[in-house]
């Protein structure tokens, strides 16, 4: 009795250790809906260009919103303030990145490698919609999993599942072939490198089409 006793008391502070880290995670949990919404609305937004205007008025209005990007984000470094960006930054911005709006950088980066590197729209849009969708999946699910990647820590099997089951609406634009699309995108999202998934997912993308 006496062991029984103590046992639950030491296992205390392990409990209280979850109920101080359920406000984080949730916390957590609210930045990612936000910053995935935003992500996955802004692919949509790059599939309808694509189709509705064109591929060039597609890369056009990447390189604009590359060049205000960038101005904008000399302009924060120089310490000045912008309201509207301030509060994007502080709605959408996870914290310490290496520099304000860094996933968007490389989100707008590897869409336009994208458009540049293939000729076939429904090719580009299947792409696309695999980062839209897929990467989105894969964090929001990956934060709720349990079960880590036995080769990447940092991140869990029910992520990598996520990814995999949305990426493949690409099917509607691309056939079959979106089902090795959406199982290798999901494999490279998966690996512990130090390349950003808002490229490295493009970069896979682009391979792929490149080689089938």
């Amino acid at each position: 009795m006496c062991s029984l006793s103590f046992r639950n008391y030491a296992l205390i502070p392990l409990q209280l250790n979850k109920i101080a880290q359920r406000p984080m995670r949730n916390e957590k949990m609210d930045l990612e809906l936000r910053r995935k919404l935003f992500h996955s609305i802004f692919g949509l937004i790059s599939i309808s260009i694509l189709f509705y205007f064109s591929c060039k008025i597609l890369i056009l209005f990447l390189i604009l919103l590359l060049l205000f990007g960038s101005i904008i984000l000399v302009w924060k470094l120089q310490g000045n303030r912008i309201p509207i960006i301030d509060w994007f930054e502080v709605t959408f911005e996870r914290k310490n990145v290496k520099f304000p709006g860094y996933g968007a950088f490389w989100y707008v980066v590897g869409t336009l490698l994208l458009t540049l590197s293939l000729n076939n729209a429904y090719e580009i849009a299947a792409a696309i919609l695999t980062l839209a969708l897929g990467d989105s999946a894969a964090t929001i699910f990956g934060i709720l999993g349990t079960h880590p990647l036995p080769y990447n820590r940092r991140k869990t099997i029910e992520g990598s599942l996520a990814f995999l089951i949305f990426s493949l609406l690409s099917c509607l634009l691309v056939g079959w072939v979106g089902i090795p699309l959406a199982f290798l995108t999901a494999v490279a999202e998966s690996l512990p490198v130090p390349i950003d998934d808002n490229l490295l997912i493009p970069i896979t993308a682009i391979l792929f089409f490149i080689l089938i």
